[in-house]
């Protein structure tokens, strides 16, 4: 079989898994109380099974599974099949420090020092950015920049798509659009290990929208965010940024550009306010739009544009042949949503 077919694959694997085990992980929420109870600050008016991730997580694994009885990972070398070992396994640790958080609600601390550790050891198995390219003489200042960069960058991303994670759809929605940006990089410079794993990750979190779409009848939770987080943040350094072109070190912020974004200007206000920057409070970018009278099937739509534009951005800095292909229907797509978001506030503005 051809290797392009194991990427479609991959994706549809991912997608028929996530379908069939979401139902089963929602009656088993049900059944044990892990469930999301509604508040002032949250959307949804009735508790909601929070532990949809488990689904996410178990798609992922199993297509991976499959594709190794299949054959699949015969035409990659032995660094790739090796770079979707160290990925996935980081990710399954996360998975399940997410998950323990969903079940025993973990201070901030306490996820950050154990997201920490975490991300030591994955560093000191190479999982790292590699900063050979600075003429610095001192090993130790080169060494320890590249443990507070990893870091800064895993368990940033990580929390981003965790804290973008308060709105029907907009977390899986936005992580599926970037991991087929990610894919689309991946398999332009040969990164063929990692665009297979993005290939599966995207097909997982564009079928949870099955579920998790405006109305949601179940959230993906912390274990959720924080996988897919961990995996678009390793995939994307291992993928792209390690690469030696400066367009490819600037391309993953443009990818992540949506969830970062909201992350700086959420800590920026709350640190303002003279607030913690884990303080639970409604000024993520999808509230504001909220606030300002839109729908919310429009704001998660809007974003996804926003997110796609800012992929064919990233395509443009790592020098794709003709990026324009991708660049000119975006931003066609990002204005019609604009356009349309400003409708929607006007009729939501006259009904009330």
């Amino acid at each position: 079989m051809p290797a392009e077919w194991y990427y479609v694959i991959s994706f549809v694997l991912g997608t028929s898994f996530t379908i069939s085990f979401t139902p089963l992980v929602k009656k088993i929420g049900l059944a044990t109380g892990q469930v999301d109870q509604p508040d002032y600050r949250k959307i949804h008016q009735t508790p909601i099974v929070r532990i949809g991730g488990v689904a996410i997580f178990l798609a992922t694994g199993l297509t991976l599974v499959a594709l190794y009885f299949m054959e699949g990972f015969y035409f990659l070398n032995d660094q790739q099949t090796e770079a979707i070992l160290s990925v996935t396994l980081g990710g399954g640790v996360f998975f399940v420090m997410g998950f323990a958080d969903d079940l025993w609600d973990l201070s901030p601390l306490w996820r950050l020092g154990l997201q920490f550790l975490v991300t030591l050891g994955l560093w000191r198995q190479g999982l790292q950015i590699d900063l050979e390219f600075l003429p610095w003489e001192n090993f130790l200042l080169r060494e320890g920049l590249s443990v507070a960069i990893t870091f800064l960058w895993l368990a940033g991303v990580a929390n981003a798509i965790n804290w973008i994670d308060g709105m029907d759809g907009l977390a899986s929605g936005v992580t599926g659009i970037i991991a087929l940006g990610i894919l689309f990089v991946t398999l332009e410079n040969g990164n063929y290990g990692i665009a297979l794993l993005m290939a599966t990750v995207a097909g997982s979190a564009i079928a949870f929208l099955w579920y998790n779409f405006d109305p949601a009848t179940v959230f993906m939770g912390d274990g959720g965010s924080y996988f897919l987080g961990f995996m678009l943040a390793a995939c994307s350094l291992v993928g792209i940024a390690n690469e030696p072109a400066l367009g490819n070190k600037i391309a993953p912020f443009f990818l992540l550009g949506v969830p970062i974004g909201d992350m700086l200007i959420v800590i920026n206000t709350r640190l303002r306010q003279g607030k913690s920057p884990f303080t639970a409070d409604k000024v993520h970018i999808h509230h504001r739009i909220l606030a300002k009278g839109a729908s919310p099937t429009m704001t998660a739509l809007f974003l996804y544009a926003l997110t796609l534009w800012m992929g064919t951005l990233a395509l443009v800095c790592c020098n794709l042949e003709k990026p324009w292909i991708y660049f000119v229907p975006a931003t066609i797509l990002l204005l019609v949503m604009t356009r349309q978001l400003q409708r929607n506030r006007k009729v939501e503005e006259k009904e009330l």
